[in-house]
């Protein structure tokens, strides 16, 4: 039981972990404007924080479509033009977040 117990713990630091050095070690590449095809208000059915945080579904100009972390999911209607910042992780890896 109690190799169960370590096991756990030792992978709940591991995934801690990952998420902080993707925030902290990230840099930013490339300031985008796109357009909004979809919006995801998260799970919004428990009263805290919700499990699934919300999002966008933008089209770049490029013609892909992305999903972009929302601060304000209400913010810019289905249609509208969003600014976006581009972020990568050491290891390569591409996300998006909302600009103000």
């Amino acid at each position: 039981m109690k190799t169960w117990v370590v096991l756990f713990l030792v992978l709940l630091a591991a995934g801690v972990a990952w998420g902080l050095a993707r925030d902290l070690l990230s840099r930013k590449t490339a300031e985008l404007t796109g357009t909004v095809v979809g919006v995801d208000r998260g799970n919004p059915a428990p009263k805290w924080f919700p499990a699934t945080p919300p999002r966008y579904k933008v089209r770049l100009p490029n013609a892909s479509l992305v999903d972009v972390a929302a601060k304000n999911p209400v913010s810019v209607p289905v249609g509208g033009s969003i600014s976006i910042t581009e972020w990568m992780t050491p290891w390569g890896q591409v996300w998006y977040t909302q600009r103000d």
